[in-house]
């Protein structure tokens, strides 16, 4: 059991995704629109893309722990209906609040967290996920959002690292992505997917739709083969 999920990207035509020092400012309100017309129950991102970009930034508040907590799945709000998810698997966001824009917060964690910091999330009232004890297994994961919080479809914002952990555990299943038309060329900077370090192969895409858009931007859907 899982959610259909749709990655959601903005790239340059050579894929790259971070755009600071582009040539032109990456369109914030194409972006939005797409991501409201696609009518997610959740969006999922990693831990640096929650940090620089919804304000999750900071030391988090320590010595809040008077014991030991179980490694259960905690929910503040678990009929929340609409929800905004991180990935942080060793626990370093310093959430402000518990929700953005009515979409309740989820941290996706690993065992190794420490307690101060499980403390941390309930007296902010973010709700947490364990993903595993060292790694994080996103089809547990995926599987948990599901049953646990009954999302049926899940939007994958980036960065490239989560994009690419969840496509690479086959569970991407379309992908929408508008290219830019300018170029980026640095080799370190992060891309659409970036795998690291167990590729599982390549995946099979099937165009659904091409569109030429405002200002040279083309608007790329595809489905994913995962067989």
């Amino acid at each position: 059991m899982k959610p259909h999920i749709l990655c959601l990207m903005m790239t340059s035509i050579d894929g790259r995704v971070l755009t600071q020092d582009w040539a032109i400012d990456a369109p914030s309100d194409i972006f939005e629109s797409a991501h409201e017309e696609l009518k997610g129950d959740a969006w999922l991102v990693g831990r640096v893309t929650m940090e620089e970009d919804f304000d999750a930034g900071g030391e988090w508040e320590r010595g809040l722990a008077t014991g030991p907590i179980e490694r259960t799945n905690w929910y503040a709000q678990p009929k929340a209906g609409k929800f905004a998810i991180a990935v942080d698997r060793t626990g370093k966001l310093n959430w402000k609040r518990d929700h953005i824009d009515g979409e309740h917060f989820v941290a996706i964690l690993a065992e190794g967290v420490s307690d101060d910091y499980l403390a941390f999330l309930r007296k902010r009232g973010v709700s947490y996920i364990f993903g595993g004890k060292d790694e994080i297994d996103f089809a547990k994961v995926m599987d948990t959002l599901a049953r646990d919080l009954g999302i049926q479809r899940l939007l994958l914002e980036g960065g490239g690292g989560v994009n690419g952990s969840v496509l690479n555990a086959g569970l991407v299943d379309e992908i929408v992505q508008f290219v830019l038309p300018l170029t980026d060329g640095r080799p370190d900077a992060p891309s659409l997917f970036d795998i690291r370090p167990d590729w599982r192969g390549s995946r099979k895409l099937e165009l659904l739709s091409c569109e030429a858009g405002q200002d040279g931007i083309v608007k790329l859907h595809y489905r994913v083969h995962n067989d």
